[in-house]
Order: structure tokens, then C-alpha cells, then sequence
């Protein structure tokens, strides 16, 4: 599980290395964030928590704000700068999640702070989506969907923060009941992890094409 692990991180390091290499990154833009954020992550991940053995509680909140900030830049940026109204709410919502997130953070545990942030972000990456996909069959504005890099990008994150909410929601209580066996739980993560940063890779090389 240690090289599997391993290598996902690694696998972080890629969508940034690949943009920064790239002549033509303009098509790029939208996501760059989130893929620097992944980036810094990954770092974290790499020597913070593997070689270092640093808490991640902190880590966690930190990167549940450049998550945030970087995704709501790209679907933003996708639907073309519309909705703003919808943008504006869901990011006073958000920090005002955070604030409460400090303020009442000896009251929580961390995991259970974390899981409010994956549901709230993983309902806006749901809403914006949706809005996406509707957009692109009403108007036909893509032909063949798996050309399109931005496909692959939102599919990457509607897999990953689907796929892994409930696994969020339910950790305090898991690594309550079953501590010793939280790292087979979290296998779930690291595998849809390895799915989104490959689904951004993809999604990149295919920018780099257009």
C-alpha cells in the first residue's frame, strides 16, 4: 500500500510539470490552480506527512481553502464568468464555514470540520457541473466530448469528491470504532485520487493539442 501511495503523489507532481513545460497554456489557465494546488499538496504529502510525520490537521484546513479558491476559479472560468451572483454566495457561505471552523475547532475534530468542507465543495462541484453539461447539449458547443479537455477535468472531480464524501463523512467514526484498520478505509481516497490526477493529466496533454 506504501508504493501505491507513493506513487499517487507522485503522479501529483505531473499536471504541474506538465504545464509549466508547455509552450501553449492558455487553454490550461482554468485549472492551473487547482493543478498547483494538487502540486503543493503532494509536496506536503511527499515530505510533510511521509518523511517529516507532521500532523495533518492543519494541513487539512489549508488545503481545503487553495481547493476551494482554485476549483470555484475554474467552473468560473468554464461557465464563461456567468452566475456571479451564485459564485459570490457560495464563497460567503464558505468562509463563513471556515471562520466557524476555527472559532469551534476544539469542539470538532479535524475530521469531522474536513467532512463539512468535502460536502459543501463536493455540492458546488455537483451544481456547476450539472449547469456544464446542460450547457454543452443545449448549445452543442463541444462535438465529441472526449476532445474536450475541460471534460476531463470536471469528470476527474465530480469522480473524486462523489466517490470520496461519504468516505469523509463517515472517517470520525470509522478511526473512532476501527483505528487500526483507517488506513484499508482511506485505500478508497488514495485510488480516486490516482483517478483524478491521471483525468488531469489527460485533460492537460489534450489542452496542449488544441
Amino acid at each position: 500500500m506504501m508504493y501505491f501511495l507513493i506513487f499517487t503523489i507522485l503522479l501529483g507532481l505531473v499536471p504541474f510539470l506538465v504545464t509549466i513545460c508547455s509552450k501553449r497554456r492558455e487553454n490550461i489557465m482554468p485549472i492551473f490552480p487547482f493543478v498547483t494546488a494538487v502540486f503543493i499538496a503532494s509536496l506536503y504529502e511527499l515530505v510533510g506527512s511521509l518523511l517529516l510525520k507532521i500532523d495533518v490537521e492543519y494541513w487539512f484546513s489549508i488545503y481545503g481553502l487553495l481547493a476551494f479558491s482554485s476549483i470555484h476559479y475554474f467552473f468560473y472560468n468554464l461557465l464563461q464568468k456567468r452566475f456571479k451572483k451564485i459564485f459570490i454566495v457560495l464563497t460567503v457561505v464558505f468562509f463563513l464555514f471556515f471562520l466557524l471552523s476555527i472559532l469551534f475547532r476544539t469542539s470538532f475534530d479535524f475530521l469531522t470540520i474536513n467532512s463539512f468542507f468535502k460536502a459543501y465543495q463536493t455540492i458546488i462541484i455537483l451544481l456547476f457541473s450539472i449547469i456544464w453539461f446542460k450547457r454543452i447539449f443545449e448549445n452543442l458547443e463541444v462535438v465529441n466530448l472526449f476532445d474536450s479537455p475541460a471534460f476531463y477535468f470536471v469528470s476527474g472531480l465530480l469522480i473524486y469528491y462523489c466517490g470520496s464524501v461519504f468516505l469523509f463523512l463517515a472517517a470520525s467514526a470509522i478511526y473512532a470504532s476501527d483505528k487500526s484498520n483507517f488506513q484499508y478505509y482511506w485505500l478508497l481516497n488514495i485510488i480516486l485520487n490516482l483517478v483524478l490526477r491521471t483525468l488531469l493529466i489527460i485533460g492537460i496533454w489534450k489542452a496542449r493539442q488544441e
